[in-house]
């Protein structure tokens, strides 16, 4: 009799732990992929194949990370048991936070699905199952472990955004990104990252997060994260605290950049303190008290949408002040952002390959490009957008590499070089830099290099005539796309 209750016992926890039928909701997901060239921009780049896990939720739809699906020119997806593949396309990703949705070719495979439910932010130490194709194979897998953290962390995607994350020590392989977190029949999370350093150890997108995405895009349109553009120093030193006019006991954080494309300098200045945001008293170190957890004070804005508002408590030249903060959407750190999706822009002129700078293009420099890239660039992408205070919707524009022609072959060999002008116009974006060339009837074009000494200077009614010449040489098909 007790061994027969002993095992109804266990049966019942595996079954509250499990939960039934999520098998059969947990898709593979195979990525036919074509990444761009970065370095030769008109060619189409690396072709693969890569797999990763989803699950099947509401509206027949299926939700997976969007590194899974990045880049894609054919997705198939493969159900339990259920050798059929079956194609898909994305009808909605967002990078910065690593998801995305897709939907069947033919959604009537659905039908014999359940779609699975989502719950709250999972206690810490309780436990959780993951489910997902881990290393490629073909057979699902489920692996449990416990929720030992819940913090911010880097989201490597992008690798410029930062979110709520949950720590596990489920196994989270290869494979299993995008599969669902369950606990008690429920998705609590969606794995997406492990890390290379730690042992026995991956992260999940939790529920604040994944509720955002949905949320955002059930208007059909994504905006992505509010972001709010301010840097401020911590106040753990009482004299920067007396010096602020903050009161005995009062905690906060000091503003002492507000970022020009915000909006916010409405409604803040340099040297405000902010003391409380949207009721969440502020440390003097920049954390708030959230459910038990301390998390940065500016990550409030995560769990808002672009259009609400966040209230903040202020002390203005020794005055509490109270300030209503309207919230947008803009990206911040675009240039330093790894990119997919897209296709790179650039022009080509008398064998000359001008593209705008971000991230992707200073990585073809080297394995080694922070420690050998030209320092210029390294500045230009990570450090003056913190003294200018300004995102850069439209990158400076680098001559990235040159192709061999006697019309060019004399001239000094400028790459990973930033353009400051052409033929006396200044040049801040691709459009400038093109109708700099096209607009000049002068007998030279003369280029100009930020930060170096030496300009380039061509024949322009040569380099007119070499430049279909050199395109049909080095098989370039069109000499722009902006």
């Amino acid at each position: 009799m007790f061994c027969w209750a002993l095992m109804l016992v266990c049966l019942l926890h595996s079954t509250t732990i499990f939960g039934q039928g999520v098998e059969e909701s947990v898709v593979r997901i195979v990525n036919e992929y074509n990444k761009f060239n970065w370095y030769s921009p008109w060619q189409s780049g690396e072709t693969g194949k890569g797999s990763g896990s989803g699950f099947v939720i509401s509206k027949k739809r299926i939700m997976t990370n969007a590194h899974v699906v990045s880049d894609a020119a054919l997705l198939l997806v493969y159900f339990h048991n259920d050798p059929q593949p079956y194609p898909a396309h994305v009808v909605a990703i967002q990078h910065e936070c690593d998801l995305a949705i897709l939907e069947l070719e033919d959604p009537s495979r659905l039908n014999q699905v359940s779609e699975l439910g989502f719950a709250g932010l999972p206690a810490l130490r309780s436990q959780v199952v993951t489910y997902g194709y881990p290393t490629g194979g073909t057979l699902i897998s489920s692996t449990v472990g416990i929720v030992s953290r819940i913090e911010m962390q880097n989201y490597v995607h992008t690798g410029v955004c930062s979110f709520l994350a949950g720590q596990t020590d489920a196994a989270i392989n290869p494979g299993n990104s995008g599969g669902p977190v369950i606990q008690n029949g429920k998705v609590v999370g969606v794995a997406f990252q492990g890390n290379g350093n730690l042992e026995n150890m991956g992260f999940f997108i939790p529920p604040p997060v994944v509720e955002h995405f949905l949320e955002d895009l059930s208007d059909g349109e994504l905006s992505g994260f509010p972001q709010l553009g301010l840097l401020a120093a911590n106040m753990e030193n009482p004299a920067a605290r007396r010096y602020a006019g903050m009161p005995e006991g009062k905690t906060g954080i000091r503003i002492d950049n507000i970022h020009a494309d915000s909006g916010l300098d409405e409604f803040l200045k340099c040297d405000d303190v902010i003391t409380a945001i949207d009721g969440y008293e502020v440390a003097n170190d920049g954390t708030i008290n959230w459910n038990g957890m301390r998390l940065p004070c500016f990550s409030l804005s995560d769990f808002k949408q672009a259009g609400d508002s966040l209230i903040f408590e202020l002390i203005r030249q020794g005055e509490p002040l109270v300030v209503d903060i309207p919230l947008k959407a803009y990206s911040v750190g675009a240039i330093r952002s790894h990119l997919y999706d897209q296709k790179p822009t650039y022009y080509v002129y008398a064998g000359m390959v001008f593209v705008p700078l971000n991230l992707e293009v200073l990585m073809t420099y080297s394995d080694q490009w922070v420690q050998k890239a030209p320092q210029e660039l390294i500045y230009e992408i990570y450090f003056r957008p913190l003294i200018d205070h300004i995102a850069f919707d439209s990158p400076r524009v680098v001559q990235i590499r040159r192709m061999e022609h006697e019309v060019n072959a004399e001239e000094s060999l400028f790459t990973y070089r930033l353009v400051d002008s052409v033929n006396d116009c200044p040049v801040r974006t691709l459009t400038d830099l093109v109708q700099a060339f096209e607009g000049n009837q002068d007998e030279f074009h003369v280029i100009r290099f930020e930060q170096v000494d030496g300009i380039t200077v061509l024949d322009r009614k040569k380099a007119d005539v070499a430049h279909e010449d050199i395109l049909k040489q080095y098989a370039i098909p069109k000499d722009r796309r902006l």
